[in-house]
């Protein structure tokens, strides 16, 4: 039981650090993108794959803890059935499959500091890194 409480730690942990990633700017979170780029070959690894693992984590841990204590049978049957879809959602983008742009780091970076275009796709990437480097030039844009 306390690897089930183990693993929902650190699958809670996993899906904050992605979160991170994926929807801020901090320090943080600028940290945690150095490290993970290292760890992932590919965006969809990073994007897709780490969440689905740390909820798969958080509800197997929740449904063995659960068996456990003799929680009832379709609660267990719930938490197991929501672990398995994340890993099977996990398994699946390690295909290369376009990425939803709500787990898409890159894309919300984008949105973030305005570098998409009018239809919400994101500018070329010469136009994007102009605009980056007239803002580091300029501390207060």
């Amino acid at each position: 039981m306390w690897f089930s409480v183990a693993g929902m730690v650190l699958g809670a942990l996993i899906v904050h650090a992605w979160w991170l990633e994926t929807y801020t700017d901090s320090p943080l979170a600028r940290s945690w993108r150095r490290m993970s780029a290292a760890w992932s070959p590919t965006r969809n690894a990073q994007s897709v794959l780490r969440p689905c693992t740390g909820l798969m984590l958080v509800f197997g841990g929740v449904g063995v803890v659960l068996e456990q204590v003799g929680g009832p049978t379709p609660l267990l049957t719930l938490f197991a059935f929501l672990a398995l879809l994340f890993l099977v959602i996990g398994v699946v983008y390690l295909l290369p499959l376009p990425l939803p742009r709500f787990a898409d780091a890159r894309y919300q970076h984008l949105k973030r500091h305005g570098l998409l275009d009018a239809t919400g796709r994101p500018l070329p990437d010469d136009v994007i890194n102009r605009i980056l480097a007239q803002r580091e030039g300029h501390p207060f844009s």
